[in-house]
């Protein structure tokens, strides 16, 4: 696609949000960014967001945060996948505040071109766009896109320092521990590792019992073959000697 074409294309944008709640009920994780969290302390919304933060760590060295539902045996009264969606009243909880990646949907910017991440978003032809609305538009994409960048370059490096700060108190707590407490401790870390080792040779058991047991029947099987064919093999041979 040329840039004259490109240019052509992006001026056909229309985007109005339907409020319908589409992209809300399907998206199981929102990424976070540094700046909504920024916002999010500022204007005190953070309350109703922090049991949904999570950090997702991906070797190497990649790491990102993002909201989503906790795991839970529990039925959902709320089926939507975004957990500050309200699926009966069809609203954003945050609306007025909402993630930089909700707000630029469903335009995204890379750095050089703006394009779509959704073609199938409800809003999309609806209404009209005036040039204030789409340069506005424009610029919640490029704010989601700065937003990623910064947050690509702090993350790692919060998240390195949460860790070493967790393990050094961890040794601190350890060293402060008396000889018997240590001892103590010990025995239940090696207990649990007894119990773990325990618990799989079991499993390996069961496994190899239940290997054999069809290694039996497939030998019963096989005997009571042979146990056929030699009757039949002789029934065959006493009709050939009657016949004679």
């Amino acid at each position: 696609m040329s840039d004259s074409e490109s240019v052509k294309e992006s001026k056909k944008f229309v985007h109005n949000c339907t409020k319908c709640g589409s992209c809300c009920e399907k998206w199981s994780e929102i990424p976070i960014y540094i700046e909504d969290l920024q916002k999010w302390i500022a204007d005190g919304t953070i309350h109703p967001v922090l049991p949904f933060l999570q950090i997702q760590e991906t070797p190497p060295a990649y790491v990102r945060l993002i909201m989503k539902k906790p795991a839970t045996n529990e039925e959902d009264p709320n089926p939507s996948g975004c957990p500050l969606y309200d699926y009966k009243n069809k609203i954003c909880n945050i609306y007025s505040s909402m993630p930089l990646y909700c707000a630029s949907y469903p335009l995204a910017y890379n750095g050089e071109k703006f394009y779509l991440v959704d073609r199938d978003s409800p809003g999309l032809g609806n209404g009209i766009m005036t040039a204030e609305t789409l340069e506005s538009a424009r610029e919640r994409a490029r704010n989601q896109f700065e937003a990623v960048s910064s947050s690509i370059a702090i993350l790692p490096l919060l998240y390195t320092m949460i860790i070493s700060s967790i393990m050094q108190k961890s040794q601190e707590a350890m060293a402060s521990l008396s000889d018997e407490d240590q001892q103590q401790l010990e025995e239940l870390l090696s207990k649990s590792k007894d119990d773990q080792e325990t618990e799989d040779e079991t499993d390996s058991k069961e496994d190899n019992q239940e290997t054999e047991d069809e290694t039996d029947s497939q030998d019963e099987w096989e005997d009571i073959d042979d146990e056929e064919n030699t009757e039949k093999e002789n029934t065959e041979k006493e009709n050939t000697e009657k016949e004679e």
